[in-house]
């Protein structure tokens, strides 16, 4: 079997080095990291949900008293 004669032209690149592999990106740290920052954003999100919800009915609360009180003492009780 003869194989053919090799000529070194332009388009040869039998002298390069060919590309560094590819380097690992740490897929399985990356995503429990972000995995364990997601829970601790959506658990602060919940707690603020919460501060929000009981303010929201102590300031309704508050304003019907108050209006009571002011009905009350405009009709001279």
């Amino acid at each position: 079997m003869r194989l053919p004669e090799h000529r070194h032209s332009a388009g040869c690149c039998c002298h390069r080095q060919p590309p560094p592999a590819p380097r690992p990106s740490g897929g399985a740290a990356k995503w429990i990291g972000i995995g364990i920052g997601g829970s601790v954003f959506l658990l602060a999100f919940a707690v603020a949900s919460v501060a929000v919800a009981i303010s929201a009915v102590s300031l309704t609360v508050c304003v019907l008293v108050l209006r009571s009180v002011w009905n009350d003492i405009r009709r001279g009780r």
